[in-house]
């Protein structure tokens, strides 16, 4: 199911512009900090974009994880490369894009355990959206 994403619902949340190195606290003062829209920054395009949850381990040496929800840009135009949810004979994946110097397209997942799909002339194949970003709870 498809969850659209409204960018009206989400509060700005204060940034701090230092890093945040997992070794040794750095020292942040009150005053370095601004405030971040997430959907805004995650979503720089949402009259375009919707999320889906992910299933699966095919996608894991990408860090896409089961149970993440991804922001999908369906405006954005998928070049090689891209992590993209494509629609292959009515079934829905997630999958990165490489076409073949023949321009046959290969849906490549990132998991060895998996084997690319060609996409031959006789599948119906469309390229739903780019994912460009990931998020999971902790």
């Amino acid at each position: 199911m498809l969850q659209k994403i409204s960018s009206a619902e989400s509060e700005p949340l204060r940034l701090y512009m230092g890093a945040a190195p997992c070794g040794t606290a750095p020292t942040i003062s009150e005053d370095e900090g601004t405030e971040l829209n997430f959907a805004r920054y995650w979503v720089p395009n949402p009259r375009d974009s919707y999320s889906v949850i992910a299933t699966g381990d095919s996608m894991e040496g990408a860090r896409i994880y089961a149970g993440d929800m991804l922001v999908i840009d369906a405006g954005m135009e998928a070049r090689e490369g891209h992590v993209v949810v494509a629609w292959l004979n009515g079934e829905l994946t997630v999958k990165r894009l490489h076409k073949r110097p023949d321009s046959t397209v290969v849906l490549m997942p990132e998991n060895s355990k998996y084997a690319p799909i060609v996409v031959g002339e006789h599948d119906e194949m469309r390229i739903l959206g780019v994912v460009t970003s990931v998020h999971r709870k902790l």
